[in-house]
């Protein structure tokens, strides 16, 4: 996982930004450089802490990420496309308009995230985290949700047509103009009675 090393300015208590001395919010724009051509630049990329940042516009497709945080960063038109994602937290962030789709993510959190306009098309997305999250006009078609959790989120005019959804804990706090077409939802656990189960 991510390195719990702090950031070296004083009184800040904020985790390092991309192996650093320094969280985001006090590194300069030569680093935010420096780790956008890192990351362009190499396939895997591995306990890094990426909390706080925004990216806009780039192409992460066919990147790999373990034990990779995204805390509280901005994605917007960011693509994802066949990426991998291991042991990563994208909690508390927010997503625009972003191609998420042919994805292979495992163990992953966007718990609290806000998504917009997010596709997870044909997608492979194993024991992960949705819970607290918002998602708006998303679409996770044709993707194997196995064993995900999607409690206490809200899901508004989303698309889930065709997914495999067994042992999906879908427990929405709010649900709205939803499509479950074609998917396996009596598979999926819908009450509280059978929660963790």
């Amino acid at each position: 996982m991510y390195s719990f090393a702090r950031c070296s300015t004083p009184g800040c208590d904020r985790l390092v930004f991309a192996g650093g001395p320094n969280c985001h919010e006090h590194s300069g724009p030569e680093v935010m450089a420096s780790v956008l051509a890192r990351i362009e630049g190499g396939q895997s990329h591995r306990d890094l802490s990426f909390d706080g940042a925004t990216f806009e516009g780039l192409d992460f497709s066919g990147k790999r990420f373990y034990g990779c945080s995204f805390r509280g960063t901005s994605f917007r038109s960011v693509l994802f496309t066949n990426s991998v994602l291991r042991l990563c937290l994208f909690d508390d962030s927010t997503m625009e308009s972003c191609d998420l789709s042919h994805l292979d993510a495992q163990f992953s959190s966007f718990g609290g995230a806000r998504l917009s306009n997010v596709s997870f098309e044909n997608s492979e997305l194993l024991h992960d985290n949705f819970c607290g999250a918002k998602l708006v006009e998303c679409t996770f078609n044709n993707s194997n949700l196995y064993d995900s959790r999607f409690i206490n989120c809200e899901l508004v005019r989303s698309d889930f047509v065709d997914c495999n959804l067994k042992r999906v804990y879908v427990i929405p706090s709010k649900e709205e103009g939803v499509s479950w077409k074609y998917s396996n939802t009596m598979e999926a656990i819908r009450d509280r009675e059978h929660l963790y189960l």
